[in-house]
């Protein structure tokens, strides 16, 4: 059975990434090489601007979360600034972005409990931690809900895990991933168990895709808005 759901999604993926191009993990940038300030300020800035990312694209597509962080970055000089902004303001910034006010709440929770815990908000900081480090504080910062904090692990980190959602649980039964009155742990635990970090974050990500625009996929489409 889990080389029928391995096939199924990877044929899924493959049929949306010839139309949208290849689903590929966030690039964080590694340290650089030498002690030049200006490489160092580079790869804090992309590095900080994955983490905002992965905070504002929960619950939908992981490039709606980047494309969010840039606007933002483009209109605010920091993080900081970020943190202590009108949340209105900053949900205008994103235009029609679905959710644009959750994800600017979301965000703003998030900031400022990481500033409360380092004094400082270099979100690069995160990924210089190793694997586990990370994903404890991640979680003792008790900002994301159990769906959300396996959801920044998958996508900014490359963990192993499926949100147990249920609009990813509806999605998958409705496209005939999942049986039915399958459960959302019962769902993570199965793509867990059957997928690699890779198709798992290219399923989330085609997931969301479908739900908000089922026009765009054909026949899976039909299928969800039938729902």
């Amino acid at each position: 059975m889990g080389d029928v759901l391995r096939s199924k999604v990877s044929g899924l993926l493959q049929n949306f990434e010839k139309k949208h191009g290849k689903i590929e993990f966030p690039h964080v940038m590694p340290p650089p090489a030498s002690a030049d300030a200006s490489a160092a300020a580079v790869v804090s800035l992309n590095n900080a601007q994955i983490v905002a990312g992965v905070v504002l694209g929960l619950h939908g597509q992981p490039k709606e979360g980047v494309d969010a962080a840039k606007k933002l970055l483009a209109h605010f000089v920091d993080w900081n600034e970020v943190r202590v902004s009108r949340p209105s303001a900053l949900a205008s910034l994103l235009g029609r972005q679905s959710n644009a006010a959750a994800r600017v709440a979301l965000l703003q929770r998030f900031l400022e409990a990481f500033f409360l815990s380092q004094r400082s908000l270099n979100l690069d900081w995160l990924y210089t931690l190793k694997s586990h480090e990370a994903k404890r504080y991640l979680a003792d910062l008790e900002v994301f809900d159990r769906e959300e904090l396996a959801a920044v692990y998958l996508t900014g980190f490359k963990f192993p895990l499926f949100p147990p959602s249920e609009v990813l649980r509806d999605l998958s039964e409705q496209i005939g991933l999942l049986k039915p009155k399958t459960t959302p742990l019962q769902m993570a635990k199965r793509y867990e168990t059957v997928l690699s970090d890779e198709q798992m974050y290219g399923l989330y990500t085609f997931l969301y895709a479908v739900q908000k625009d089922p026009d765009q996929h054909g026949d899976i489409g039909k299928k969800v808005k039938k729902k």
